[in-house]
């Protein structure tokens, strides 16, 4: 697994056993002490490096850029057609059993009064 991250700031690894000590004690309980865990702690730490530059892809080729293009108006004059295409009609009359309603019943123009007067008879 390679080298173990520290888990905190509190302790430090024994080399000789792999302990984990706190801060505060020089020596492990094996023996070994501090001094060689810190210059190996220095010695694995990692190096900086420069930056990996990354495989430049070839461009496509026309044919692929052809069909991205494409495929980008069919999808742009679909969502045009889908919002403001044609109307559709209000009522869609069913197959079987239909009957035409005919025109709407005409409404006279008489103004008449919400409700009976005299009221009380």
């Amino acid at each position: 697994m390679g080298l173990v991250a520290e888990w905190t700031s509190h302790t430090w690894t024994c080399p000789a056993c792999g302990r984990r000590v706190p801060l505060r004690v020089d020596a492990c309980h094996c023996g070994a002490t501090r001094a060689p865990a810190e210059e190996r702690t220095a010695a694995a730490a990692p190096r900086p490096r420069a930056p990996v530059a990354r495989p430049r892809l070839p461009p496509l080729p026309a044919d692929v850029k052809a069909f991205v293009v494409g495929a980008a108006l069919v999808l742009v004059a679909g969502l045009f057609w889908l919002v403001l295409g044609p109307s559709r009609p209000a009522a869609v009359p069913a197959i079987l059993g239909y009957a035409d309603a005919g025109p709407p019943p005409v409404r006279s123009t008489a103004a008449r009064p919400p409700f009976k007067l005299p009221w009380w008879k």
